[in-house]
């Protein structure tokens, strides 16, 4: 069975390759369209820590820990891979206790599996 490090990896290749779930990673301010720039860290129960980087309308996931990270989450690393199989979200799993944000805003997490559900949906 995979871990949540590689299933997360198979969705970001999808999302890379998909124009739908890129769109996601940018915001149009006053007319003018801005790359969302973001880092996630995520120290699961049990595994490694590793993290996930959104630039220039792509993302890249590493093994280890990012120094100064946007969003820091904790937790079931079940429940990453239960996401990234379409089988729930972040906002379920954040409810539900199964995940937690330890730092940074719970909308930009939402906005992570906005780009997650196009992917999975193409």
């Amino acid at each position: 069975m995979a871990d949540a490090q590689e299933k997360l990896g198979e969705i970001i290749q999808k999302i890379n390759n998909t124009p739908k779930a890129k769109a996601v990673f940018v915001t149009n301010i006053a007319g003018k369209d801005i790359d969302w720039e973001m880092s996630f860290q995520f120290n699961l129960d049990d595994i490694d820590p590793f993290y996930l980087q959104i630039a220039d309308q792509s993302a890249t996931l590493k093994q280890g820990t990012l120094e100064n990270p946007d969003i820091i989450m904790s937790g079931n690393p079940q429940s990453i891979i239960k996401i990234c199989e379409g089988q729930g979200d972040f906002t379920h799993a954040i409810s539900r206790e199964e995940i937690t944000v330890e730092k940074g805003k719970v909308m930009d997490v939402i906005r992570l599996t906005r780009a997650i559900t196009v992917s999975l949906k193409n």
